[in-house]
């Protein structure tokens, strides 16, 4: 695996996929911990929403947090909407407020993506994050 500094050499980093959940609390969408024996930088997050929510009014957070798997942030991408159409959302299009291009996260530490108003439910997709490991 590449590191962030080394753009170019060898492999470009390392993508992670999984599908999108609809449990109601912090990280219920999805909760990613790093695995690395060191920080990373998550420079891509992208959420392929195939069937949008139900309900029609909800948004939803996604964002690094040291605290816990079910802590929801919002340093990634501040206020999606996935109740009006079926889309994809990325973290330069869509970061909102206090979105973020990347983010730094620490050994052992998560990327959790959290319903924060109105109701996931019915959500269908999937989550792409993509990172590089940090030169101590």
């Amino acid at each position: 695996m590449a590191y962030f500094s080394e753009t170019g050499y060898g492999e470009d980093g390392r993508w992670i996929s999984g599908a999108i959940g609809t449990t109601r609390t912090g990280g219920g969408m999805f909760s990613w911990q790093n695995p690395e024996e060191g920080a990373v930088v998550v420079d891509k997050v992208y959420l392929d929403i195939t069937t949008a929510a139900t309900s029609s009014v909800c948004t939803f957070d996604i964002g690094y947090t040291a605290t816990s798997a079910s802590t929801s942030s919002d340093t990634i991408i501040d206020g999606g909407d996935p109740s009006t159409t079926a889309r994809v959302y990325n973290h330069l299009k869509d970061a909102g407020t206090n979105g973020v291009y990347a983010a730094r996260v620490a050994k052992g530490k998560w990327v959790t993506a959290s319903e924060i108003t109105g109701d996931v439910t019915g959500i269908v997709g999937k989550y792409y994050l993509h990172y590089r490991k940090v030169r101590p």
